[in-house]
């Protein structure tokens, strides 16, 4: 993110998030839920019946089929498309329009076969390329292109071929798999299995685009709704980047608790349930609060670091920070609805907010700027917990909050203080990035050791009571 703010310009960096962005929605549309459908029904078959090769052959082949159908529509209205974008932004979007089907087909089979990987058991591979080999091969393009090596068209082609190298492992280490191949015999599943199987697919499709589009649909939208383009979308992408970071605590304890949750349920013990729930939600509560915490006493230091058109940053950041911490906040209420007989509401819910994000957007982007895109994304997300929140404690009587939950926020206040009036010691001006990395590390220090201290004081949680009497014990944190 750093260096694509230092080198590239706005309206360019704009313009690969934006194709990127239009390239992983288009492809988890065209999956058509055939990749949930893959993952669940590839354990009902033997490795060796035939079964199995054709639900690969299905899953594979006709989300390719369609996506070279759509392509040709996609042609056919290159006209139409591009009329929608800001006149400033045609010339990228006329020059690099074709290359949106491919980079989309890419994506395609990176989910669909690390899924398929996945459910081998086989993630060590899949999960380094992805977060680490990309990472790095992204971050040499951007350097080659800094120092005059490489153009912005070698740019925007090596950022599309550089998914091709874990395409091409994922394909390898999916061939080596027991019971991997393909079958053409479509007579081998009943008419009643084809029915089970395109239900299941459909439903999928359908609540996986819905939870998708109010993720995306800001920044899909922005380049034509608001007058800055390609700009704007580079501001609201760097500030998606640093809200991103509230969610690394759900995404480390979700699937844990998700698992213990599922089992409760199945052997109808409420009362384990619950309990699983309201510790979960106060667990997953503290470290976010951490993180927000940090990043609201470093967001100057964040702007500091970056290109001055970037100073839009701040404001859109703090109001994407509400919608993100009240759902932070409200536990595991999408897991509790996907264990039990009321999965179906999640789906109609995000069904109609997405309409109401939509409608949202396309008033308040074109007076508000990124500004609208921000507040309507917020506003969705705050309005789909609170929902969800209220039927959660109504229908099943979970609920994630508690005194506990008070107290969670009681102890981030002196530490919000704490970051907030720390006294600047070093002179931004001269040496930029020494003096902002020795201000994180001094304020982030602060805010740690206050936050800490509170919820020492305070004990909101028995798991981190337990968890700070293992360490004192044993000598080591894991």
């Amino acid at each position: 993110i750093w260096l694509s703010t230092k080198y590239i310009s706005q309206r360019q960096y704009g313009f690969i998030g934006s194709i990127t962005n239009y390239a992983v929605t288009t492809s988890q549309i065209l999956l058509l839920g055939l990749n949930s459908t893959l993952v669940v029904y590839i354990h009902r078959y033997a490795e060796d019946d035939r079964k199995r090769k054709l639900l690969l052959t299905i899953c594979l082949l006709f989300p390719a089929l369609v996506a070279i159908l759509m392509s040709g529509i996609y042609y056919f209205l290159r006209s139409w498309i591009l009329h929608h974008f800001q006149p400033d932004d045609q010339p990228y979007m006329e020059r690099y329009f074709m290359w949106i089907p491919a980079f989309t087909m890419i994506f395609i089979y990176l989910v669909i076969l690390e899924q398929y990987l996945g459910s081998q058991l086989k993630v060590a591979a899949p999960a380094f390329m992805r977060e680490v080999v990309l990472r790095i091969a992204n971050i040499a393009l951007i350097l080659l292109f800094a120092f005059g090596y490489i153009d912005f068209t070698f740019l925007v082609a090596g950022s599309l071929l550089i998914w091709v190298l874990p395409l091409l492992i994922f394909i390898i280490l999916a061939m080596r798999t027991k019971g991997f191949g393909f079958s053409f015999g479509f007579n081998s599943f009943s008419r009643t299995e084809y029915r089970e199987l395109v239900l299941f697919s459909w439903y999928h499709f359908l609540l996986s685009i819905s939870i998708l589009l109010i993720g995306y649909m800001d920044a899909l939208l922005l380049p034509f709704y608001d007058h800055q383009g390609f700009n704007s979308v580079a501001v609201y992408r760097v500030a998606v980047f640093l809200i991103s970071f509230l969610l690394l605590p759900s995404k480390a304890l979700i699937p844990a608790s998700f698992t213990v949750l599922t089992k409760a349920f199945t052997e109808n013990d409420l009362v384990k349930a619950k309990d699983i729930f309201m510790r979960a939600s106060i667990n997953i509560l503290i470290p976010t609060v951490a993180v927000a915490v940090l990043l609201c006493c470093n967001i100057q230091n964040v702007v500091a670091v970056i290109n001055n058109g970037y100073a839009e940053i701040v404001p859109v950041f703090l109001i994407l920070f509400i919608g993100r911490i009240i759902d932070c906040a409200t536990g595991m209420n999408d897991q509790v609805l996907s264990i039990t007989n009321h999965y179906k509401f999640n789906f109609y819910l995000s069904l109609v907010l997405m309409l109401v994000l939509f409608v949202m957007i396309r008033l308040l982007v074109p007076h508000y700027g990124i500004y609208g895109a921000a507040w309507s994304t917020t506003a969705t997300i705050v309005i789909f917990n609170i929902v969800k929140y209220i039927f959660v404690w109504k229908k099943i009587g979970m609920q994630p909050f508690s005194n506990k939950t008070i107290l969670v926020f009681v102890a981030a206040l002196p530490a919000l203080a704490a970051g907030y009036f720390f006294p600047y010691f070093f002179n931004p001006a001269r040496h930029i990035y020494v003096h902002t990395f020795i201000d994180v590390i001094m304020r982030s220090t602060a805010v740690i050791i206050v936050y800490a201290g509170m919820l020492l004081w305070l004990k909101p949680s028995n798991d981190l009571e337990e968890y700070l009497a293992q360490v004192k014990k044993n000598k080591r944190l894991f």
